[in-house]
C-alpha cells in the first residue's frame, strides 16, 4: 500500500492562524457531535436530518445550507483530507492577506465552489444530490496561494507499506507543479464525468475547478488593490510583521556585520522567503548581485519588512 500526502510548505508564517483554526475546529465538531449521535442509536434519522437540513441541495433551496455545506463532510476521511490541506494552503494566505479579509475570501470561495458545481450538475438547481464538504472553500485557498506564492515548495511524505514492513521519506515539489497538476487533474475529472452525464455521489471535481478558479481572481483583485493603496498592513494584532512594507522608512537599522553574529536577517524576493542569514553574508550577496534590487528583508525586533539595498556597505551601491 502506498500512500502520498503534503505536509509543510517552505513558508514562515508570522501570525497564528485563528481563522483557519476556527475552521478547523466548527468541522471537527460538527463531525463529532454528528458521530456521537449517530452511535447514540438513532443512525438513520440523524444521518437524514443532518443531510436534509445542512447539506446543500439545490432542489430544495435552503439559503443556509450554502453556508453549512462548508462544514459538513462525510467520514473521517473526507474530514482528515480536508483539514491538512486546509491547514497547510489556509493559514499561509491568512497570514498574508489578514484574518478579515482571510474570512471574506474563505466564504466567498466556498460559496462560488457552490454555485460553479450547480452550474455543471444535470438538473442544475433542479438536482437532489447533496454537496457537503470544505474542499471548494480550500480549494480557493490553493488558487489564492498559487498566486502569493507559487515559487515556494511543498514538502510531501511518502509511505510505503507491504508485508508488516513501512518504508518512508520526503521530497519537495514546486508549489507552482503541484497546484497545477491538482487543477488539470480536477479538471479532467469534470470534463469525464459532465460526458458521462451522471449524477453519481463522490468528489465534487466541478466545486474545485470552481473554487481554485474563484480564489484566483479573488486574489489578483485583492493584489490590484493593495498596489493601489500601497498598503498590504495586517488588520488585527500586529505582533507579526506584514508579508510586505506598508511604506519605505528612511531610517537605516542598525545591523550589526559581525561575522559571530547568530544569523537573524530573513529575506523575501519573488514570493519566496529565504533566511536566516547574517548580516556579513546579506552584503557579500549584495556585492555579488544574488539579491536582486526589489527584495525585502526582516529581523528579529523590526515592525517592517524593508528594501534589502539598504544593507549594503556604506560607499557602495
Amino acid at each position: 500500500m502506498f500512500f502520498i500526502l503534503p505536509v509543510g510548505v517552505d513558508y514562515r508564517a508570522r501570525r497564528y492562524p485563528v481563522v483557519t483554526f476556527t475552521i478547523m475546529g466548527l468541522c471537527v465538531l460538527i463531525y463529532l457531535v454528528t458521530l456521537i449521535l449517530r452511535l447514540s442509536g438513532n443512525g438513520d434519522s440523524v444521518e437524514e436530518w443532518v443531510v436534509g437540513h445542512l447539506w446543500l441541495i439545490p432542489s430544495e433551496s435552503h439559503w443556509w445550507t450554502y453556508l453549512t455545506s462548508l462544514f459538513v463532510h462525510g467520514g473521517f476521511f473526507h474530514l482528515a483530507g480536508n483539514m491538512v490541506y486546509l491547514f497547510l494552503f489556509g493559514s499561509c494566505v491568512e497570514d498574508i492577506i489578514g484574518r478579515l479579509r482571510f474570512t471574506i475570501f474563505y466564504l466567498l470561495g466556498g460559496l462560488a465552489a457552490s454555485f460553479f458545481y450547480i452550474a455543471f450538475a444535470p438538473g442544475h438547481f433542479g438536482s437532489e444530490m447533496p454537496l457537503g464538504g470544505a474542499s471548494g472553500a480550500i480549494s480557493a485557498c490553493i488558487g489564492g496561494f498559487l498566486l502569493l506564492l507559487a515559487k515556494t515548495k511543498i514538502e510531501f511524505k511518502w509511505v510505503f507499506f507491504f508485508w508488516f514492513r513501512i518504508w518512508s521519506g520526503e521530497f519537495m515539489v514546486p508549489a507552482w507543479l503541484v497546484i497545477s497538476f491538482w487543477f488539470l487533474e480536477d479538471f479532467v475529472m469534470m470534463i469525464l464525468t459532465l460526458m458521462a452525464e451522471t449524477q453519481g455521489g463522490g468528489v465534487a471535481f466541478a466545486a474545485h475547478v470552481g473554487g481554485t478558479v474563484v480564489g484566483m481572481g479573488l486574489m489578483v483583485i485583492e493584489k490590484i488593490r493593495l498596489r493601489r493603496v500601497g498598503d498590504t498592513e495586517f488588520e488585527d494584532d500586529r505582533e507579526p510583521p506584514p508579508a510586505r512594507p506598508r511604506i519605505r522608512v528612511t531610517v537605516k537599522p542598525k545591523i550589526v556585520s559581525d561575522p559571530d553574529t547568530p544569523p537573524t536577517i530573513h529575506l523575501f524576493s519573488n514570493g519566496t522567503q529565504t533566511g536566516p542569514f547574517t548580516a556579513t553574508r546579506i552584503q557579500q550577496m549584495l556585492r555579488s548581485g544574488e539579491i536582486p534590487l526589489d527584495a525585502l528583508y526582516w529581523s528579529e525586533g523590526m515592525e517592517d519588512w524593508r528594501q534589502a539595498d539598504e544593507l549594503s556597505e556604506p560607499g557602495t551601491t
